[in-house]
């Protein structure tokens, strides 16, 4: 599966395609952040959908970081990057990156599939 990381944020598209495929995710930080977001995320400086879209944080165990932080709340943020999530099978993802990488494109693993649960660490 694939989406954009738009209107939702990538917790909000992040919990709806493992939602909709009955399986979990694990976030593994620190997450790649478009320059200078997660400073205006610190600054209180959102979009006026951040506050809804933090809504799905809460079906998130957050490891090593309260809530409220930078590196968690910039999971919410709905601004349309062109960035997309996509869920790879394991044994290819760092070939699918390595590729990507060498097309020019930002790449990187955020996480993996579990079984069940939501988590990120930060």
């Amino acid at each position: 599966g694939c989406t954009d990381v738009s209107g939702f944020g990538l917790a909000g598209h992040l919990s709806e395609m493992t939602r909709a495929s009955n399986v979990g995710a694990v976030l593994n930080g620190p997450l790649p952040q478009l320059p200078g977001a997660g400073e205006l995320v610190a600054l209180g400086i959102v979009s006026s959908l951040q506050r809804n879209n933090e809504l799905a944080l809460d079906d998130f165990v957050v490891h090593k970081a309260r809530p409220d932080d930078v590196g968690v709340r910039i999971l919410a943020d709905p601004q349309t990057s062109g960035g997309l999530l996509a869920g790879v099978p394991a044994a290819e993802a760092a070939s699918c990156v390595d590729e990507l990488r060498r097309l020019g494109y930002g790449a990187a693993i955020v996480g993996e599939v579990t079984a069940s649960g939501l988590a990120v660490t930060v």
